[in-house]
């Protein structure tokens, strides 16, 4: 393709992405400063890339839910933002994680943040991308690794997370696959758009050059996923993606997750009209399993997430 053509295509994209919101908050004044931060940064970390982009997919113009907008915002940083400024993307830092922001309103003073292991998983992910904070990143993870903790789990499903394969629907950046990868020698398999594939696979090449990592299996169809989980022995963890799906997306993972050792979800009260608890005590009741319901108490927790729960589904 010439630079002509390459140009062409890149300002189509980025027209997408002008015309598609990625506020969560309806407020005017919240609206037009997304607006801004996303313009400007759109631009200043994909213009060294409008003629060497990462991928060659072309994609049309999404439209109809919040959901849309930013998947054509995700699929401009996935094609034309260089790894160390994925992280710097406003569209995943209002949606997946938020990793660079302030830090003033995080407490890490609860002992929980000596783990080793903790420290360890931070590290590496500062050490290998730029512009990031340590701080940030500590409290983002130690979100997982307190999930999958004996202050959430107790000793017969941690045993489960030590023998077993990991399905994670929904992973964000994937950068749990290092967590994962610590626990056992099993595949990992992650559930996730496409767009968001695109840029969990660059940044699991990324981590690859310094640390050794389990075999990563990636899909966007869940009946592909089905077939590949079929001999598998797994567990499930997803932290607020599957309780944001729209149910008819939810109801085709109940064979998924009635054949897993255990799932693990952190869910937000309410989505879209759907009471999550009483959603998930349903689910345990349809696929015969029990369920234990626990207060999100993780120590760092923001103040928007004190009444997030944890829906522990299993045998």
């Amino acid at each position: 393709m010439n630079k002509f053509l390459h140009l062409i295509n890149y300002l189509k994209y980025f027209f997408f992405t002008l015309i598609s919101n990625v506020s969560p908050n309806r407020n005017i004044k919240q609206f037009f400063s997304s607006f801004l931060k996303s313009f400007f940064s759109n631009i200043i970390y994909s213009y060294k890339n409008i003629f060497k982009p990462t991928n060659n997919i072309k994609y049309n113009f999404k439209s109809g839910s919040y959901w849309d907008g930013c998947l054509n915002h995700l699929n401009f940083v996935a094609k034309y933002f260089d790894e160390n400024n994925i992280f710097k993307s406003l569209v995943l830092n209002l949606t997946v994680l938020n990793i660079r922001n302030k830090t003033t309103k995080i407490n890490l003073e609860n002992i929980f943040f000596s783990n080793q292991k903790l420290i360890k998983y931070s590290n590496i992910i500062f050490n290998n991308f730029e512009g990031l904070k340590i701080k940030n990143i500590l409290q983002w993870y130690g979100s997982y690794v307190y999930s999958l903790s004996e202050n959430v789990l107790d000793s017969e499903l941690i045993d489960i997370t030590k023998k077993s394969s990991v399905l994670e629907i929904g992973p964000g950046l994937g950068l749990t696959n290092l967590i994962y990868s610590d626990l056992n020698s099993n595949d990992i398999f992650y559930y996730d758009l496409l767009e968001m594939t695109l840029l969990q696979k660059r940044l699991e090449k990324k981590i690859k050059d310094s640390h050794k990592l389990n075999e990563i299996n990636y899909f966007n169809n869940l009946v592909d996923l089905k077939e590949k989980l079929i001999s598998k022995d797994y567990y499930i963890i997803s932290m607020y993606a599957f309780s944001e799906f729209p149910m008819p997306l939810r109801k085709s993972f109940d064979d998924v997750i009635k054949n897993s050792k255990f799932s693990l979800f952190l869910s937000n009260e309410n989505f879209e009209n759907i009471k999550n608890e009483t959603y998930f005590k349903g689910l345990a009741v349809r696929i015969n399993k029990k369920i234990k319901v626990k207060i999100f108490d993780y120590p760092a927790r923001l103040k928007f997430a004190n009444k997030h729960k944890y829906f522990i589904i299993y045998d």
